[in-house]
């Protein structure tokens, strides 16, 4: 009877410590699936130099956007996206360009040097009136699910020539961490709840998805 006895305590002790095992990997799953699946967004890069945090800004000058590929609708919608964006940060005036092509065409290195032309300045300052000029590029972009956008964007001040501020990101829904932000924003912008797609809706519109992008960029202004 002892021995019977000590065999069934030891299996006893045998399906606990298994089951106590198990439970312990299964929360580890748990754990570690929880903290791949909510890793937070962190490819948007930003910079402010100290002209900015020490000027104070009235009236900037957004440029059109630009992208190495003959697509003038998404040039279109990213501007206006940042237009929006900008506007509701309500930091300083948005001035949108008229007639302002010509001088532009010279500008087209002005992310490899850094600097921005002393005759853009000039001629921003004549036609406009403004403190500082924003010229963005899209340097990713691919408008079916899952939907990429790359940007780059940097305002440059009107009176030194040099960057104030710039940022950079690349929003790639393939990446859980980028579809949890987006979650994020729809819970935050979306007050009428799109019963058929949900927030997936953002992921359909390059429109949306730009609108998305610009407002986490301009954040970081």
């Amino acid at each position: 009877m002892k021995t019977y006895s000590t065999i069934s305590i030891a299996f006893l002790c045998f399906l606990t410590l298994t089951s106590i095992t198990g439970c312990v990997v299964s929360d580890m799953q748990g754990i570690v699936r929880e903290q791949f699946y909510t890793k937070e967004y962190d490819t948007t890069n930003y910079h402010k130099s100290e002209e900015y945090l020490n000027t104070r800004l009235h009236r900037v000058l957004l440029l059109p956007f630009t992208i190495e590929s003959q697509r003038d609708k998404v040039v279109d919608e990213v501007t206006e996206a940042f237009n929006i964006e900008l506007q509701k940060s309500a930091k300083f005036e948005i001035i949108v360009p008229q007639g302002f092509q010509d001088i532009l065409s010279q500008q087209k290195d002005i992310w490899n040097r850094g600097l921005i032309r002393s005759e853009t300045i000039e001629e921003a300052k004549r036609r406009y009136k403004v403190d500082a000029i924003i010229f963005g590029t899209i340097t990713q972009y691919h408008p079916y699910e899952p939907p990429v956008l790359g940007i780059k964007i940097g305002m440059f001040s009107a009176v030194s020539g040099n960057i104030m501020w710039s940022s950079d990101a690349i929003f790639d829904s393939s990446e859980a961490s980028v579809i949890k932000l987006v979650k994020t924003y729809y819970k935050q912008h979306y007050k009428r709840k799109q019963s058929l797609y949900g927030w997936k809706i953002i992921l359909l519109s390059m429109k949306r998805y730009a609108q998305f992008a610009a407002h986490y960029m301009v954040d970081s202004l």
